[in-house]
Formats: structure tokens, C-alpha cells, sequence
């Protein structure tokens, strides 16, 4: 890692992040529409291992936003984010 930081992606959807192995810093909610889950995989699609299930409710983005959530996990094969039917939230991955 730079002493400039970590590389970060804008995520509003399914989405793959990276295709090789590397380190999920952080993940920031920035804004919710509507209330779902977030699964987060350490795989290029939306099976494997699971790194984190994040359920984001109305209460977690009404009290404190934008909110962090600390991880600095090790991936071995990528990262794939997948949000739950109906699920509108505005995210910032920190990943490298």
C-alpha cells in the first residue's frame, strides 16, 4: 500500500470488484433508499466464501451516516458484492 491510500470503488449494485487476490480494507455506507443485505465474497461471483453479510436497515443509516464498516481481510480468489432484491444503497469499498 502508497502512503496515498488504499484504491476505492462506488458501488450501487452487484458487482465484482476485483479478480485477484488482495486485502478488503473497509467498506463506507454513504446513503440508503431502501433496506436489504449486502454479501460480501471473497470469489468472483455470488458463491464461495463469504467475507461479511451486511444488513442495512433504516436505523443504521438514519443514526450515523456515512458509517464504516473496518475489515482488513485477506482474499485469496477476488471480491464480489451482492445486494438482496429491492436492496438501494450507495457504497465505498476500500480494496486492494
Amino acid at each position: 500500500m502508497s502512503d496515498l491510500g488504499s484504491p476505492y470503488y462506488h458501488v450501487t449494485g452487484n458487482i465484482q470488484l476485483k479478480a485477484t487476490r488482495g486485502v478488503l480494507k473497509r467498506i463506507t455506507l454513504n446513503g440508503l433508499g431502501t433496506v436489504g443485505i449486502c454479501t460480501v465474497f471473497d470469489s468472483l461471483t455470488a458463491a464461495g466464501n463469504i467475507v461479511a453479510i451486511l444488513t442495512i436497515d433504516v436505523a443504521t443509516s438514519i443514526s450515523v451516516q456515512p458509517i464504516t464498516f473496518e475489515y482488513n481481510a485477506r482474499l485469496t480468489t477476488g471480491l464480489y458484492l451482492e445486494y438482496s432484491a429491492g436492496l438501494v444503497a450507495d457504497l465505498t469499498v476500500m480494496a486492494e
